[in-house]
């Protein structure tokens, strides 16, 4: 089984070691229930009050760890990014011990990666998003999430490189030439720009 697999199996199936009396278990576990046919019925808000609910009710339920994996998974699967990323976090900082804590920061990588939906627009966010690359590298090396975070900043770098490219090609047209030079750039041999449907080009430059 590859490593990376087995390393999240733990977390999907937690074992409990809370002893709840038989109402409070029943109880708990109906509401556990319950969120798992919300999420399979992709009734996700219904989904998310059930935590509510169950948190409300039973602070102390094992279930609660669970749930927010399986929340954020939902989320994630659902392209609700900034929900996903807020059950990732509230993961993180309640229960992940310290072998799952690069796990849950790759995770929040891959989530604003993901959520870079418009290439050539937003160069914060690119930016931002390899600092955070970097930034995993030096406190994690030898995660076994780095090939993926590697990736991750690779293609982030391009973005911006052409990114960069196009600024300097526009500031030229508007006959900037200082302005221009502060994004001249070498777009790397072999490489691609960034997939822009056809419909989306039409706001681009």
């Amino acid at each position: 089984m590859p490593k990376k697999i087995f390393f999240l199996i733990p977390l999907i199936f937690l074992a409990c070691a809370h002893k709840p009396k038989p109402n409070e278990f029943k109880n708990e576990l109906l509401i556990h229930q319950q969120l798992k046919k919300d999420i399979q019925s992709m009734f996700l808000d219904n989904a998310d009050n059930d935590l509510m609910n169950l948190e409300a009710e039973f602070p102390s339920s094992p279930y609660i760890k669970s749930d927010l994996l399986i929340l954020y998974l939902a989320h994630l699967r659902n392209e609700d990014y900034i929900l996903a990323k807020y059950y990732i976090n509230q993961y993180e900082k309640r229960f992940a011990s310290a072998v799952e804590i690069p796990w849950c920061e790759y995770q929040k990588i891959k989530i604003d990666f993901l959520s870079y939906k418009n290439a050539y627009t937003n160069q914060k966010k690119i930016l931002d998003l390899m600092k955070e690359c970097k930034q995993y590298k030096l406190t994690y090396p030898n995660s076994i999430f780095l090939p993926e975070v590697n990736t991750i900043y690779m293609k982030a770098y391009l973005t911006n490189q052409y990114l960069n490219d196009k600024i300097y090609k526009l500031y030229m047209k508007l006959h900037k030439p200082k302005a221009a030079k502060l994004y001249k750039t070498k777009i790397p041999k072999n490489s691609k720009p960034p997939y822009i449907p056809w419909y989306k080009k039409l706001f681009y430059w």
